[in-house]
């Protein structure tokens, strides 16, 4: 009976997450868990379901028939929601060109991992900012190149985050460089020092690449969240020649743009995004910008992504959760459909049941090899492949 209790249990938490899924994820904290459950447990849930279905069973027969009973129709609808919202996830990944392995996701081990270097790429305003380098396997040919900007709401983070995915792809023959930049505090914005900073860093990039093995003609730039945001600002007043280094020099046009959830439209997100305690929209916007948007347009219009559109914008990626609640997904769908209109080429792949970092949780999961495969397919699409 306890065993059997314990099954009823795990299937309505189970089928709470479902039901949670389908909600609009800026409206409770329950639809936003909802939607962080799937990408990362979906597998997990799936087997749990039918373990609790095969218990079920065995209860129908030979225990109370009400409970039995009751039980065995909760858990084969659990069963069935579970798989379904989880091959949903998969096929999507597979649509987009990735793979995502549900047993593999059965296996959730740490992002952490070591990178091969850390280089000091700037010094500015007493603080020296890292650029992490992870080398390609090959160490025999000219790799490509990625430069990664970190996200944290322009407030958190650093560029050792994420060593697990910066691992992976070096190790597929990349030449990962993930970099640091100015954040802001309550004291101090960043609106206009960070997007220098990583200016800076891609310059840096395209100077020292050889000498880590990779090729300074191939070098795109990847981004997620707030990282996101400077990837795609950078990439596109590189392309005007409008970007500006904190380091000096011609800031390149990187071949392509690479971003997850990003905060393309920071209105948008500063109205619309859900407060989660501690990491509010409207907190991390006001930091970065020094002030409310209305009271600051000028910088609002500077960290706004439809600010630097053109048709000379390189190739962009925009890999975006369906649930996003903390940065909505209409704001960064409706930038796509103008980036589109203004001639840029942008492909957008949508995760469905998935939120804000849906990748970043735990390495392994499926939400994890979604945005991991899907950015290598789209790499040798363009030709970018080592």
């Amino acid at each position: 009976m306890l065993g059997l209790g314990l099954c009823l249990l795990s299937c309505v938490v189970t089928l709470a997450f479902a039901a949670g899924s389908l909600l609009d994820p800026a409206s409770s904290i329950y639809a936003m868990w909802s939607s962080f459950a799937w990408p990362l447990l979906g597998p997990q849930l799936t087997v749990l379901t039918l373990v609790c279905l095969l218990v079920a069973v065995v209860a129908a027969r030979r225990g109370p028939r009400i409970l039995g009973w009751t039980s065995l129709w909760v858990a084969a609808i659990a069963l069935l929601s579970s798989a379904v919202i989880t091959g949903r996830i998969i096929a999507a990944t597979s649509a987009a060109g990735g793979s995502a392995n549900p047993f593999s996701g059965l296996w959730l081990h740490t992002l952490n991992a070591k990178p091969d270097s850390t280089v000091t790429y700037e010094e500015v305003d007493g603080q020296k900012l890292s650029a992490v380098v992870y080398k390609p396997s090959d160490s025999t040919a000219s790799a490509p190149v990625i430069m990664y900007i970190h996200g944290g709401g322009w407030i958190q983070g650093s560029a050792a985050n994420l060593g697990h995915d910066m691992r992976w792809f070096a190790d597929r023959g990349y030449l990962v460089v993930s970099v640091d930049y100015r954040l802001a505090t309550a004291s101090q914005s960043t609106w206009d020092k960070a997007p220098q900073d990583v200016a800076c860093a891609f310059t840096w990039v395209h100077q020292n690449a050889a000498r880590y093995g990779g090729d300074p003609q191939r070098v795109v730039v990847a981004g997620d969240s707030a990282g996101g945001n400077l990837a795609v600002n950078l990439a596109y007043s590189a392309a005007l020649s409008r970007a500006r280094s904190g380091c000096g020099g011609q800031v390149p046009t990187p071949e392509a743009v690479l971003v997850q959830y990003p905060i393309v439209a920071p209105q948008d997100a500063y109205d619309n995004g859900y407060p989660i305690r501690g990491f509010e929209p409207k907190m991390f916007t006001e930091r970065y910008l020094g002030g409310v948007p209305n009271e600051v347009p000028d910088r609002l219009a500077a960290i706004s992504s439809t600010t630097h559109l053109s048709a000379k914008a390189p190739p962009t990626l925009i890999i975006e959760p369906d649930n996003d609640g903390l940065i909505p997904s209409r704001g960064v769908l409706a930038f796509a459909e103008k980036a589109q209109a203004a001639g840029v080429d942008v492909t957008v792949h949508r995760i469905p049941h998935s939120n804000h970092i849906y990748d970043e949780l735990f390495a392994g999961s499926i939400g994890n090899q979604a945005g991991l495969t899907i950015r290598q397919a789209y790499l040798a699409k363009l030709g970018l492949a080592p």
